[in-house]
């Protein structure tokens, strides 16, 4: 019988897992995302406070394994402070080169994590598109 691989995760992971940032919901947010992956039981939200064309705070909440709670901690460090436009330009690969990597069989955390963004952004262009002014 072989040892279980274990998983490694760079320092830049552990730290966001262990102290992550910007956790809980936004009480001002205009734009929410959310990702429910059935397949591995992870729920995603990203709440973002957009001013000006502008991420002014991102905040999250993961329900998942230590390397979506890791992704979900970095997706908000990058997208703070971000015009839109940079903010839709991040990717898992962004996220994951941020995080120093993750494993393998972690890598769709990654992808989890950039896709509730999109969808938080989404969600405030579709608003502004049809004249919400929140």
């Amino acid at each position: 019988m072989r040892p279980a691989e274990a998983t490694v995760y760079s320092p830049t992971t552990l730290e966001h897992f262990r102290n992550p940032r910007n956790v809980g919901r936004l009480p001002n947010a205009n734009a929410v995302g959310r990702v429910d992956d059935r397949e591995t039981e992870n729920l995603v939200a990203i709440y973002l406070r957009i001013e000006e064309g502008r991420v002014v705070a991102a905040r999250f909440r993961t329900l998942g394994c230590s390397a979506c709670i890791a992704a979900s901690s970095m997706v908000t460090v990058l997208a703070q402070g971000r015009t839109l436009h940079d903010a839709s330009t991040i990717t898992a690969e962004a996220i994951l080169e941020a995080l120093d990597g993750l494993p393998p069989a972690k890598r769709h955390c990654a992808t989890l994590t950039a896709q509730a963004l999109a969808a938080a952004l989404a969600s405030y262009v579709s608003q502004h598109a049809s004249g919400d002014p929140s």
